[in-house]
């Protein structure tokens, strides 16, 4: 059992509901503000509300994060970030999630002693990516809500942050932070905090033949909700501190309840022991009662996938209870005297019952009263009105001597300080003097603004990559001039022969271009068995680099020696603005490609120095760990070619990475701006990348051309189906 013990983290969608919670048991909250958050529909809160939450809850021994775990564009970080993370700081705010590279490095150099905690939309799922972000200066890593205990426990031995992991709530089927479907289909993106939950729609499962293949339902996206509580002991033995409840878009009776039970749960545990805990049909009954999705699952807490995580009948939020009963507020007995003596200063002493918490306290001298003199009774009575503050009268009273004449408004200063300097004391008590030690010495630096990137002529040197996702791809590119580099998979070569990959070795030196492995998107400890091979000193002696997708696979190829220089971020290691460009650089990496929901106006104004884009390609609108040919026809361990067709009869392609076990669910339409290389040029990029995914290799050589001749300036026009992604219109 662990000695530090479990922190029971609650969600608060409003002010109302942290108080709720904070009375029910929580021993923290976590809440967004009226901007950044990755629920940008919930109710929320202003930064007046916030302050008075986070003292709230420091009254109560209740410690409150604030969420800013979204993307922020050059605008927003600039102009708005520090003035509105400096009032929480100022407040006392325990700690920020964040996701976002740039927010990350502005609130690290600007706040000395602010938490920070990396979001799950960071997709930390191994243990490179949780020490790496250690290394840089987070104290909570929030895990993937797909790892599973057994990792949960190699990470915590691996690194001193905290753990944090999902124990209630909501699943999404996608790995958190890597969803691009909201985004695509209809301009809300998942990574901005407005999700309109696509994955909720109902879907058709088509074969390699295009076939319907069985489910069990048409919601085959639709997973149901998570439910932890039996894996209490196992979590604690594993090393995860904070305990999180999913769910600040639901109402009161959701959270109020969910946290009760939670709250026994735990409090059972810690009293008895892992050998002694008991979970009661009945307790999970009424968690069900309070909202689920055709019942609950912990699949991912213990293995990698199960088609019995999906609802498949029925994807809405059911409950049987729409109302619960509050919890009295917590109140504090207010135990002391107050004497007020004709002719001397009022003097008061006050203590908090229970607590080694009081003060004493003197006034201004009492003048004697002409007809109004002070009576017990009515001095008691106002000075006493304790509404709105977290004390209640105890064993409090008054003594008049002589005519003292009192004002209210003496009664009321006198008041005012002696609920200040209790408040104080309490949560110097109930959060230890070291943690109010360290709020008072908080010292905002001030802001420096970045410079403004230099802009582009359009000149210098262009060239073309391209990345592949099978062999005859991968053989139309060797030795193809057009092409400068080429981004192969780390599964394909894992699957080639030594004959095999020596005469490719040959092709690609004699060819001139560029040789990098991608590796896998999603990087876990399935992965890490694999790769290491393919970091032998005789592969890496022509790998010309690495193109990573997540912290997890930089933090490894850190860890392994691999120079910064030669490590390429994907799109989906993302640097939405300058700052995030800066904290990337500052680790020696400096060929990072352009996030996929920046628009033609964002990416004018980032600083594109030696950039990559990528101008052609079926984006991944979804990188999932289950997977849908284990869910149709059990898993056979080979490659497939599914689609999932909509309502409408727009059909996504279906690729599952059986080597790093994830699918891949592409846009039906590929993103084509090859057209506009040359505006693109003027930005500052310099390499222009083609995703290719499903195309033969004639649709290969017809592409390369066209991009070819946009390089050189020609004019063209596309004449297929294609989508310009986000470049016209942005995301919210």
């Amino acid at each position: 059992m662990s000695e530090k013990g479990l922190e029971l983290l609650s969600p608060a969608g409003s002010p109302q509901i942290a108080r709720a919670v904070i009375n029910a048991g929580a021993n923290a909250i976590y809440f967004g503000g009226d901007r950044f958050g990755a629920r940008a529909y919930a109710a929320n809160f202003s930064a007046k509300e916030g302050a008075e939450i986070i003292r709230y809850g420091h009254l109560h021994g209740v410690k409150s994060y604030l969420t800013i775990n979204t993307l922020l564009k050059n605008m927003e970080v600039e102009r708005s970030l520090y003035d509105y993370a400096k009032a929480y700081y100022e407040a006392g705010v325990d700690g920020i999630l964040v996701q976002d590279l740039g927010v990350f490095g502005l609130l690290k150099d600007s706040f000395p002693g602010l938490g920070l905690h990396a979001s799950t939309q960071m997709t930390v799922s191994n243990i490179y990516g949780a020490r790496f972000l250690q290394e840089q200066g987070f104290e909570r890593l929030v895990v993937s809500r797909e790892v599973s205990i057994a990792e949960m426990a190699r990470i915590h031995e691996s690194c001193q942050a905290d753990l944090e992991a999902f124990v209630h709530g909501a699943l999404c089927v996608c790995y958190s932070g890597q969803c691009y479907m909201s985004s695509m289909f209809g301009g809300r993106s998942g990574n901005r905090g407005r999700c309109a939950q696509p994955c909720r729609l109902p879907y058709t499962l088509l074969g390699d033949d295009g076939k319907r293949m069985p489910l069990a339902g048409p919601y085959a996206l639709s997973m149901k909700d998570l439910c932890g509580l039996e894996d209490i002991p196992a979590l604690d033995a594993a090393g995860v501190y904070s305990l999180k409840i999913e769910g600040r878009m639901k109402q009161m009776s959701y959270a109020l309840g969910v946290v009760r039970v939670y709250r026994s749960m735990i409090d059972q545990y810690l009293e008895k022991g892992a050998k002694n805990y008991r979970v009661d049909p009945k307790t999970v009954e009424r968690l069900l009662d309070l909202g689920n999705r055709k019942g609950f699952t912990d699949v991912w807490l213990h293995e990698n996938n199960s088609a019995d995580m999906l609802t498949y009948t029925e994807p809405s939020h059911q409950h049987k209870i729409s109302q619960v009963e509050e919890e009295e507020e917590k109140k504090y007995l207010l135990d002391g005297e107050l004497i007020l003596e004709e002719g001397k200063a009022l003097y008061l002493q006050a203590s908090v019952r229970g607590h080694a918490v009081s003060c004493q306290l003197g006034g201004e001298e009492l003048a004697t009263a002409g007809r109004q003199a002070a009576e017990e009774t009515s001095v008691a009575s106002k000075f006493l009105q304790l509404g709105g503050t977290c004390f209640m009268p105890g064993d409090f009273t008054v003594k008049v001597i002589g005519r003292p004449f009192v004002p209210v408004s003496v009664l009321k200063k006198i008041r005012r300080r002696m609920q200040g300097e209790l408040e104080e004391g309490l949560i110097a008590e109930q959060m230890g003097q070291d943690f109010t030690r360290a709020q008072l010495q908080r010292r905002a630096r001030p802001f420096l603004p970045l410079p403004k990137p230099a802009r582009s002529d359009g000149g210098g040197q262009k060239f073309l990559s391209a990345s592949v996702m099978d062999r005859k791809q991968l053989d139309q590119l060797i030795g193809n001039q057009e092409i400068s580099a080429i981004y192969c998979p780390a599964e394909l070569i894992l699957g080639m022969s030594e004959e095999s990959c020596e005469r490719m070795r040959i092709q690609v030196r004699e060819s001139g271009q560029k040789f990098y492995l991608f590796m896998p998107q999603i990087f876990r400890m399935q992965s890490e068995s694999w790769i290491k091979g393919l970091l032998s000193d005789r592969a890496a002696a022509w790998i010309d680099g690495f193109m990573v997708s997540s912290l997890d696979a930089l933090g490894y190829l850190r860890e392994k020696g691999i120079d910064a220089d030669k490590i390429i971020f994907d799109y989906r290691l993302y640097t939405m603005n300058n700052r995030a460009l800066a904290r990337a650089r500052s680790w020696g990496c400096h060929h990072l490609t352009a996030p996929v929901e920046l628009n033609r106006a964002e990416l004018m104004h980032r600083d594109n120095e030696d950039g990559i884009i990528c101008v052609y390609g079926h984006l991944p609108l979804m990188i999932t760990a289950n997977c849908l040919v284990k869910d149709s026809m059990g898993c056979d361990h080979r490659a497939h070619h599914l689609s999932l067709e909509d309502s409408k009869g727009v059909r996504m392609r279906v690729l599952n990475r059986c080597d790093s076990c994830y699918n891949l669910i592409y846009n039906h339409l590929p993103t084509m701006l090859l057209d506009q290389i040359p505006e693109l040029a003027s930005f500052g990029f310099r390499e222009f990348r083609l995703d290719f995914s499903t195309e033969s290799p004639d649709q290969m050589r017809k592409i390369i051309a066209f991009a070819c001749r946009s390089v050189r300036g020609d004019r063209l026009v596309w004449k297929k189906d294609y989508t310009r992604g986000h470049y016209r219109r942005g995301v919210e």
